[in-house]
């Protein structure tokens, strides 16, 4: 065998190598991702990085802070960018206190300057996602009954609210409130579009969730199921493999197609 002949064998070779690992490699699966992100200005200050990070987590919905200032503005430039890359935008907003008696009225002027933005733009945003946690507060050790109630009386007033606009509301809630009352659970997620739960238990993520899951999927409503970027800090999972380790684990645990993996926050992702 001559030289060239030695080296067109040689490469061959190599190919069919290449092919009998890629029929055998088991298929990576892509998992579509929500995304958090509390503060614009570093997103925009650097969009480079920022898209970067979307196609790396497969970000198709973005919840994404926007401050009164920016909306009043009306410029709807960014959630343009994010509807030509196919990502759809939800604000983000939220505070302990709009779960407390007469939260209703604070969260309907959040809700409403969503609504004047919309009016005055091409690319709307989608809707709104609530992140109160109206259990941490200094006036209270712990989180009752009663005022998973109180709560929960705001969370409907505000859905029919939005419901009466055409308006989205998603709910950020912790993975325990089916621990408090049951009922009061089924009402958080009858009274949203869907819920994003704080799932953060990293060895017990399928569990966790599993009664969420459930009404999610006997309501027909979105279910996130957060996952807090620590990597590396103990108690955290160390790598974003792991987390797709983990979420192929939950979701085979808990089927639905309404379920997603969501990633908080943007401002921990490298």
């Amino acid at each position: 065998m001559n030289r060239k002949s030695a080296i067109l064998a040689t490469i061959l070779s190599i190919l069919l190598l290449f092919l009998i690992i890629s029929i055998f490699k088991e298929e990576e699966i892509v998992y579509e991702s929500s995304l958090y992100s509390w503060k614009l200005d570093k997103v925009l200050e650097n969009k480079e990085k920022f898209y970067k990070i979307l196609k790396e987590y497969n970000v198709k919905i973005l919840y994404q802070d926007f401050t009164s200032e920016y909306l009043e503005e009306y410029d709807d430039s960014f959630i343009e960018d994010m509807t030509k890359q196919g990502i759809t935008v939800y604000h983000l907003g939220g505070d302990p206190s709009w779960g407390q008696t007469d939260g209703y009225d604070k969260i309907k002027r959040e809700i409403k300057r969503v609504l004047a933005f919309n009016e005055n733009v091409d690319h709307p945003i989608k809707g709104v996602i609530l992140d109160i946690e109206p259990y941490i507060s200094e006036k209270e050790e712990d989180f009752s009954k009663e005022n998973f109630e109180i709560y929960v009386e705001q969370i409907e007033k505000s859905y029919s609210y939005c419901q009466r606009h055409e308006l989205e509301l998603l709910l950020a809630i912790p993975y325990w409130f089916d621990s408090i009352d049951d009922e009061l659970l089924q009402k958080v997620i009858k009274n949203s579009d869907g819920v994003s739960v704080m799932n953060y238990k990293i060895t017990k993520t399928s569990s966790k969730i599993k009664r969420e899951v459930e009404l999610a999927n006997k309501y027909d409503k979105k279910i996130d199921s957060i996952y807090e970027i620590e990597y590396g800090k103990e108690g955290y999972f160390a790598s974003h493999k792991e987390i797709l380790e983990d979420y192929k684990k939950l979701k085979e645990e808990n089927p639905s197609q309404n379920l997603m993996i969501s990633y908080h926050h943007y401002g921990s992702i490298e």
